[in-house]
């Protein structure tokens, strides 16, 4: 039986959906991944260099071989992130609690048009390494996962897929295995905080970090304003399985449907998602007051995003905002709904063009039937992100987490701070 939702009050809260944020930056950016509508955004993702120049790479411009790769169609991009976080308060325990984590990742990108080969035609892989440890699971108990970078250790092929577009990228396919969340649940406004649920909300089971898994996703921009993607995949991730042995081992599928209706508002973008999804696995049911309690062929959901610029200027600050719900059946899911909400500010602190900062309020609903003493967790996060050369930035960070678990634990504050190298 799937245990990807799997009922206990002898478990630990679930540590299983996080968002892998590096990816994302990557793939949005020089991937294209996103169907957008054909307004051009003032406000791209802050934190990787869109030119590859000495000053955004530590190791330089290898004497100009990087960017004359980059021209002929092969982008190369070896990035480590790593962070220290403390429980200061509440929680599971604040005894000794601090850990390090840290994720070594190589993109590789190859665009076929450009190396000569056949127009419109994407090669990418992301090649993982990750060691250390969060401090979820033994020191705070958060069912929300402070940390998007937090999982067991491991390397891995995280990616492996080929993208092809048609008639000027109104309409893609993208077939590999791949991360689901920078095509599905995906909030820009969301992407620089570290707790994982601004990455997309924990009603969705999503073929995510640490488990990016096979599938096949489409998009088309059917107007300026209206763009569709629609993907499955399988049901049943695995970040570490053989790809010899994927055709062996299909489970689900996992299919998602999300339509966007992309708008202005004066003058300012925004992106309106309301998404759906399906699983064909068995999944067990969630019954406190039955010791044997069966299990469901199917499991299924909805969510909802926002996301809307506020202000923006030429020199590249702005301001954002972003909203999330998802709602999932609760006699199968542990967390039955979901809402958040939070700002993104970029360039707007005076002297400091490359910073950015954010606050954001994150909510779930947690089953009646999954044995939680409490039914509720509240996480609220604010971080400050100094781009300090343009290969390196800091990111300070603080956590306060209510009802960590949906446990009675005392309410926990989590302090971290995450670095970012850009080899």
């Amino acid at each position: 039986m799937n245990a990807i939702f799997s009922p206990g009050a002898n478990q630990p809260p679930l540590a299983r959906r996080r968002l892998p944020t590096l990816g994302l930056l990557i793939t949005s950016l020089l991937c294209a991944e996103r169907t957008s509508a054909q307004i051009e955004d003032p406000h791209p993702v802050p934190g990787v260099p869109l030119v590859l120049t000495h000053e955004t790479h530590l190791t330089g411009n290898w004497g100009g071989l990087r960017n004359r790769l980059f021209e002929d169609g092969v982008h190369i991009e070896l990035i480590y992130q790593s962070e220290y976080f403390a429980n200061t308060r509440g929680g599971i325990t604040t005894d000794g609690a601090s850990e390090y984590r840290g994720d070594l990742s190589l993109f590789l990108e190859l665009h076929t048009g450009k190396v000569g080969w056949w127009d419109s035609g994407t090669f990418f892989a992301h090649v993982q390494s990750q060691h250390g440890n969060g401090i979820t699971d033994d020191f705070v108990g958060d069912f929300q996962v402070l940390s998007n970078i937090d999982a067991d250790d491991f390397t891995q092929l995280s990616e492996l897929w080929y993208r092809h577009s048609f008639d000027d990228d109104r309409v893609w396919l993208k077939l590999g295995k791949q991360e689901t969340n920078a095509d599905f649940a995906f909030v820009e406004h969301g992407v620089e905080f570290i707790l994982s649920s601004p990455g997309f909300s924990p009603t969705i089971p999503l073929v995510t970090f640490p488990d990016p898994d096979w599938g096949l996703s489409a998009g088309v921009t059917v107007t300026d304003w209206l763009s569709v993607n629609a993907g499955i995949f399988q049901g049943r991730p695995d970040g570490g399985r053989s790809l010899a042995k994927t055709l062996d081992n299909l489970y689900g599928p996992m299919v998602m449907l999300e339509p966007t209706v992309h708008y202005q508002w004066r003058g300012e973008l925004g992106h309106l998602r309301i998404g759906g999804w399906w699983n064909g696995d068995r999944f067990d049911e969630l019954d406190e007051s039955n010791p044997s309690p069966g299990t469901f062929g199917e499991n299924y959901g909805g969510y909802v995003t926002l996301e809307q610029g506020v202000w923006s200027v030429e020199d590249g600050a702005s301001i954002g905002v972003f909203g999330q719900y998802g709602w999932s059946p609760e006699d199968r899911n542990e967390a039955a709904q979901y809402i958040g909400a939070g700002i993104f500010c970029s360039g707007v602190v005076p002297g400091r063009d490359d910073d950015s900062f954010g606050l954001g309020v994150f909510h779930v609903a947690l089953s009646d039937e999954g044995g939680f003493a409490e039914g509720e967790e509240t996480a609220v996060e604010l971080f400050y992100k100094a781009q300090l050369t343009g290969w390196l930035s800091i990111k300070p960070d603080v956590q306060y987490i209510s009802n960590p678990g949906g446990t009675t634990n005392d309410d926990a504050v989590a302090v971290g701070i995450r670095f970012e190298l850009i080899l």
